[in-house]
């Protein structure tokens, strides 16, 4: 495939068609603004002329990435969304954090190695003053600091771990303000760049207010210096529309979202086993009624939605599903922790340091990725941790993009197959702020609307990604199931039609989000699923367009076009999935053999 070159595109198309007759806003190509746009948030290596060593298709996969980052349609082009994102309010920081190591899950730093943090106030804008600054500074410290069991408080020492200053244009780092618009502040991470580590700079230019319900004129400066202090603990940005480090400004906020509770619960929970098991507190009281939205940038583009007719049933019912609602995307992550009992392995290497330092491997670039530390921690021991590689597991669930496997009282977490975050595995309730008296998770899902649903025995609960709501916990009867079933096997979302599918046993239930409500002529019985086998442990839709069903060691991969378990059905769950090491005499088996069904693999792993 040939090279991109932007000045031989742009002399083809300027020799081979007529000029368009539509503004400039309208252009799908990159041009220099583009890639210095790029080449300033991570995306290409800032050297000069580093976009020539990209392929066409790379670039293309680039703009996706920065697309997804603003959280906007990720069409491969520079079309209007993209370029009216480009001049957006924003952060500084880069949005890929570059490392010369080849991993996909890259973070600012490992955080603070203690518990009590300290900031100075070297100057505050006089359009605010100090003590409206230093009251804002605290509200969002203590707000992260209760995620981590961090403290933190003003001192009047340039020794602080945290120092907080306005300026103007260039200011001796490197990385020059533009005035008005686009950037407005911009943080380091906590490791010592030049003296710098945690240090948060805010452009003196800005229009800096203190929004309310009555005024949203101006930047609100506790949003902006709510998402810089992220930074200065560790965490970097991500594409999670509703979180607090994404990157784009998009009005005040009072709390983290989910994804930002992970990277705290990562860094200063399990990244500190001294602390213990951890139960979130609840919200701060809000400083608004209204939630937040996904960012409105100044375009004008058609709106399109997908639609999917096809379901499980041969004979096929009508249904729409837009395939885009909903969608979570994630930033990189370092590499993994030993997991002995697991058979996962670990790598050690440098911390990252620094506001723009690292470098990216191109193909890294269009990995889903979610801010956390690279920290190698293991929970307690005690309850015992159940061995996952010998299959069983209770209930496993695509959650944000990354994978939750449970398996007795415990919970592993990786950002793909076989690729297993660091700390885990963990205790449900470190995670999910269940009662103790919850040894266990039957099944799990996260519903159309990002809501996260957990099945243990009879009951359910509905979790927002910070507390329990609708009057968690109910009855599974809320779901349309019969008053007497004590527990379920397994859920899934399935993307094909919207439903909401659950089996027990040999039967199953299709259930509407819309109407909360069994569909008309349910329980069926699951052959309707060609192919899968009754008396499931779980079972969950992924983002490759299949279905997984999971009994025992073995898995059943469903192919949600032909609706059928694939020719390839069943395969090694522990192996495949979470990376456990292959018995040697499996090998060998396959080196001679394919087995064909369930029968032939219970011969080679044992009955489940």
């Amino acid at each position: 495939m040939k090279c991109f070159f932007c000045s031989l595109i742009l002399l083809k198309v300027a020799l081979c068609h007529p000029v368009p007759s539509v503004s400039p806003i309208a252009s799908t190509l990159p041009t220099s603004e583009t890639f210095d746009f790029m080449k300033r948030y991570g995306y290409l290596d800032d050297t000069p002329n580093s976009e020539a060593l990209y392929t066409e298709d790379a670039i293309r996969d680039v703009i996706k990435t920065m697309q997804k980052f603003g959280g906007i349609p990720q069409t491969g082009v520079v079309d209007n969304a993209t370029l009216a994102l480009m001049k957006a309010r924003r952060c500084g920081v880069p949005d890929i954090i570059r490392n010369s190591r080849s991993k996909r899950y890259v973070l600012g730093s490992k955080g603070w190695k203690k518990r009590h943090i300290t900031y100075y106030l070297y100057n505050w804008t006089p359009k605010l003053g100090e003590e409206v600054i230093a009251q804002n500074i605290q509200q969002a410290l203590d707000t992260w600091g209760k995620y981590g069991r961090l403290t933190f408080n003003r001192v009047y020492d340039f020794n602080a771990d945290i120092i907080v200053m306005f300026a103007r244009g260039p200011h001796g780092d490197n990385f020059a303000f533009d005035g008005p618009g686009e950037v407005l502040a911009h943080a380091f991470f906590p490791s010592d760049f030049h003296g710098r580590g945690g240090d948060i700079h805010f452009d003196e230019e800005e229009e800096w207010s203190i929004h309310t319900k009555e005024s949203t004129q101006g930047t609100d400066f506790f949003t902006v210096a709510f998402h810089e202090l992220g930074h200065s603990l560790g965490l970097s940005h991500s594409p999670v529309v509703s979180s607090i480090m994404f990157p784009y400004y998009q009005g005040y906020a009072n709390d983290l979202d989910y994804d930002d509770i992970l990277g705290m619960y990562a860094l200063y929970i399990q990244g500190m086993p001294e602390s213990g098991p951890v139960h979130f507190p609840p919200p701060s009281p809000p400083r608004t009624t209204t939630a937040r939205t996904p960012p409105a940038y100044d375009y004008d583009e058609d709106e399109n939605s997908v639609e999917e007719t096809d379901q499980v049933d041969t004979d096929k019912e009508d249904g729409s599903y837009n395939e885009d609602d909903n969608e979570i995307p994630n930033i990189p992550e370092t590499e993994e922790p030993e997991q002995p009992e697991t058979g996962y392995e670990s790598n050690e290497d440098d911390k990252d340091e620094g506001l723009t330092d690292d470098v990216v491997k191109e193909e890294d670039l269009d990995e889903d990725e979610e801010h956390l530390p690279d920290e190698d921690v293991t929970p307690g021991a005690e309850p015992s941790i159940p061995d996952v590689c010998e299959g069983n597991i209770d209930a496993i669930s695509a959650i944000r993009e990354q994978l939750f496997v449970f398996k007795g009282e415990y919970f592993w977490r990786l950002r793909d197959k076989n690729q297993l975050e660091q700390g885990y595995p963990a205790r449900i309730q470190q995670m999910f702020p269940l009662p103790e008296s919850i040894r266990k998770i039957d099944a799990v899902y996260e519903r159309p609307d990002s809501m996260i649903v957990l099945f243990s025995g009879s009951q359910f609960w509905v979790y927002d990604g910070h507390v329990f709501v609708e009057d968690s916990p109910q009855s599974l009867s809320k779901y349309g199931l019969p008053d007497d079933l004590d527990r379920i096997d397994a859920v899934i979302s399935w993307p094909k039609n919207g439903k909401t599918y659950l089996f027990k046993n040999d039967r199953m239930w299709r259930y509407n989000e819309d109407t909360r409500t069994v569909d008309a002529g349910y329980p069926m019985h699951i052959q309707r699923w060609r192919g899968v086998p009754e008396n499931l442990d779980a079972a969950m839709s992924w983002n490759d367009g299949k279905t997984y069903f999971f009994k025992g060691k073995l898995y059943w991969t469903f192919d949600d076009t032909w609706i059928s378990v694939t020719e390839t059905s069943p395969l090694p769950m522990p192996q495949l999935w979470l990376g456990c090491p292959e018995k040697q005499f499996v090998r060998d088996y396959f080196a001679n053999h394919k087995p064909k069904n369930e029968t032939d693999y219970h011969q080679l792993y044992g009955q489940p």
